[in-house]
């Protein structure tokens, strides 16, 4: 980036299709490395300066939310940065912003999370391919137990393992870990809805709820509560904490 900004076409550049700019961007030349590695027993310390940190990041919410939008970006939170599948974009919003709580989860019990993502079905070669697997093993799987059988099958998959170790891909069980994150929250929502949803098939398939838009999902989510509904708004990373008091 830095090179194209420096760069006497950096005009030129801007005026490129986007698909083009991300093309380019991709095929220019970079290295990754570990700076730093850190090592060693956690200590009391440790989880001192994480409540620290909490604390200090916390919002406090009065009583719990009927319904909240949570916004995920368009890009992925890991290097390199690409479009989300649809179930990176649910692990974002169910098993990672919804689990920065204390005291209480911030939803009533059944209540409605409305995402805020295209949702398109993208697997960018190689890097996201084993999320590929996942939406193969939820299309087939009926019981819990054909889930565990998917992720023994992946977790032997050695060139997926290969890929993992000559950094171009994710590892197998990372999709797997992050579907098992998103379960917590699940159980304790009526329905997860999808605002402005590119693929139906896909959303449904996660066992959410595609709508048209913001207006049609806030509908649903009225529908849902008695009166008018308490609602909360997450707009992007990074998620802060929510300190529910009850």
């Amino acid at each position: 980036m830095r090179r194209i900004a420096r760069s006497p076409l950096r005009g030129a550049f801007g005026r490129l299709p986007g698909i083009v700019r991300h093309r380019v961007l991709r095929n220019l030349p970079n290295e990754l490395s570990a700076f730093a590695v850190y090592s060693g027993p956690p200590a009391v310390a440790h989880a001192e300066a994480l409540l620290r940190a909490v604390e200090s990041r916390a919002v406090r919410l009065e009583g719990r939310l009927d319904a909240i939008f949570i916004g995920v970006p368009h890009t992925t939170p890991h290097l390199p940065r690409e479009a989300p599948n649809p179930a990176l974009v649910a692990y974002l919003a169910l098993g990672h912003a919804l689990r920065l709580w204390r005291d209480a989860f911030p939803l009533v019990e059944g209540g409605t999370v409305i995402l805020l993502n295209r949702f398109t079905r993208r697997f960018p070669h190689p890097t996201q391919q084993p999320y590929r697997v996942l939406f193969q093993a939820l299309s087939g799987a009926r019981e819990p137990e054909d889930m565990a059988e998917a992720e023994r099958v992946a977790s032997t998959d050695a060139r997926a393992i290969t890929a993992y170790r000559n950094g171009r891909a994710c590892h197998p069980l990372l999709p797997f870990a992050e579907w098992a994150a998103c379960q917590p929250a699940l159980g304790r929502l009526g329905h997860v809805l999808v605002a402005g949803c590119r693929d139906s098939l896909a959303a449904r398939r996660l066992g959410l709820v595609p709508t048209h838009g913001i207006g049609a999902a806030l509908d649903m989510a009225r529908g849902r509560a008695s009166g008018e509904p308490r609602v909360g708004v997450l707009l992007s990373p990074p998620y802060f904490p929510l300190r529910v008091s009850e």
